[in-house]
């Protein structure tokens, strides 16, 4: 009797066929261990500390010196062959299990569900040790001290007034720093080699958070822009290189505030709130008036989106106070994104947005793409003077 691929799988055949099977369940045991290990680590933040202080971050910091030598980005240069591996990985196994089908049905010996098996054995054992690789270079950091733990500041609660003056002291900060980046003939923001300038710009919070301080690779331009804007991102830090990666393909007056942001995730601060909050503060204390703009105008988006939410007539009252080029400024922003809200395209984000999401939470990290609000609370911790 012909036994199906269920069979296989819930009846362990016996020792000597196991050893058809042996290099993948080999790979499939060492993925499963180190991720076990790993997991053990993360229950203690004793250990998960002393790993990202003595372990990981020294080998990212020499990944992201060597990989930053190179002109490209290494990163998309591995998910480009990560991606091609695996559709001729898929093809040739249709081909071989199509092949095998179709020797059995001419009655030749073939076995393409043990095929099948090994494959996919094969496949299960590589995605898990990817995953087990990514947890030990940067999920580790979402079970270590957070930014907030290490410097002691605490976001916290605003009334809708407080909230209205810091919204409406951003955007005054905006309208002043308009005027005075570069612009196009188009009255754009057309600075020049950002990325070249982005070396040194933490170096005004190292007296104020000095576990800040360390070796920084600089950001690099994504080749696949275009995409990573179809699939809702404006940077990636990727721990396996040592290298953070901005979308260009997005209007350029956010990209400095982006470049800060990637470079945070540098400094193991894994929450995305966080990597803002010091983006915005970083940027605003350079003596680059690119950044300076820039930052002011991602604090504004927070600020004015929180605002909006609580009183919208605050928030207009705040809108009022953006000058003519901030607000032509924040419009491009707007319309840039509005391209991609087509149906296909919103399905497209949305996967992506919640294969990303999924992958945080298996870190513990609830909702991680809307995390963003808790950057307004470390803002007006940082900004306005305390009551009392």
């Amino acid at each position: 009797m012909r036994k199906t691929i269920y069979d296989i799988i819930t009846h362990p055949a016996p020792p000597g066929r196991l050893r058809r099977y042996l290099p993948q369940l080999l790979l499939l045991a060492l993925a499963l261990s180190s991720l076990g290990l790993l997991r053990l680590i993360c229950t203690r933040r004793g250990w998960a500390d002393w790993l990202i202080a003595h372990v990981t971050t020294p080998l990212k910091q020499v990944a992201g010196r060597l990989f930053g030598l190179l002109p490209f980005s290494a990163a998309e240069v591995l998910w480009t062959a990560g991606v091609l591996a695996l559709l001729i990985f898929l093809l040739r196994s249709l081909w071989v299990i199509g092949l095998g089908v179709a020797h059995r049905l001419q009655g030749r010996p073939a076995h393409p569900l043990r095929s099948l098996l090994r494959r996919a054995l094969a496949l299960l054992a590589a995605g898990l040790l990817v995953y087990a690789g990514y947890t030990f270079t940067w999920g580790v950091n979402y079970y270590g001290a957070t930014f907030s733990e290490r410097s002691g500041l605490e976001g916290r609660a605003t009334t809708d007034e407080e909230l209205f003056q810091l919204t409406a002291a951003f955007a005054v900060r905006c309208s002043e720093l308009a005027g005075q980046v570069e612009r196009n003939g188009d009255g754009q923001f057309c600075e020049g080699d950002l990325f070249a300038r982005s070396e040194g710009l933490y170096s005004s919070l190292y007296d104020e958070f000095p576990f800040l301080e360390r070796a920084e690779v600089r950001a690099k331009p994504m080749f696949y822009s275009r995409l990573m804007s179809a699939l809702g991102f404006t940077g990636f830090y990727f721990p396996f290189t040592g290298e953070s990666m901005v979308n260009v393909d997005a209007p350029a007056v956010l990209v400095p505030a982006t470049i800060l942001h990637e470079l945070a995730h540098q400094k193991n601060v894994a929450l995305e709130d966080e990597c803002n909050f010091l983006a915005i503060v970083a940027g605003l204390k350079s003596d680059d008036i690119a950044f300076q703009y820039s930052s002011a105008l991602m604090g504004y988006i927070h600020l004015g989106n929180a605002l909006y939410s609580a009183d919208t007539s605050l928030w207009r009252e705040a809108y009022a106070l953006l000058g003519e080029q901030a607000r032509a400024d924040l419009m491009e922003n707007n319309a840039y994104w509005a391209q991609f809200d087509s149906p296909v395209e919103e399905a497209v984000e949305a996967a992506a947005t919640n294969i990303y999401s999924g992958f945080a939470q298996s870190f513990g990290q609830e909702d991680v793409m809307h995390s963003y609000g808790a950057c307004v609370d470390l803002l007006a911790a940082y900004y306005l003077p305390e009551e009392g």
